[in-house]
């Protein structure tokens, strides 16, 4: 009977687990993915002030969700999102439109695509 309650409680853990995962990989790509977006329209206007400090803001929502994010996602997975946004950051401080466009389209798309690996979705189940 103790053997069966065990179970009973793995499976209850890794149910919260999954949801709280879900939830949170979910809440990343929406924060960040308005951010990006923002950053997009910004770019294309050439406001490389407010560009800059977004990318700063996106930086900062990317290290909060970072360690969390580890847990299931690979290290060549996070090493391409960081290496992207750094790259983005470089060539916006350059005001270069059309390769930071490039690299940082790359790296919103990157974002956005998390929560549906990660996460839990009805759609892409059944």
């Amino acid at each position: 009977m103790k053997l069966v309650w065990l179970a009973v409680v793995v499976l209850v853990f890794m149910c919260v687990f999954i949801g709280v995962h879900s939830y949170i990989m979910a809440r990343m790509g929406t924060v960040i993915g308005e951010k990006c977006t923002r950053i997009e329209a910004l770019a294309k206007n050439d406001e490389w002030d407010k560009v800059n400090n977004l990318l700063r803001d996106v930086e900062d929502e990317w290290k909060k969700y970072n360690g969390w994010a580890s847990l299931t996602i690979s290290t060549e997975d996070i090493e391409q999102l960081e290496i992207s946004l750094k790259q983005s950051q470089a060539f916006a401080e350059l005001n270069d439109k059309s390769v930071f466009l490039g690299e940082f389209i790359m790296f919103s798309r990157l974002i956005r695509h998390i929560p549906h690996r990660e996460g839990f979705h009805w759609k892409e189940r059944l």
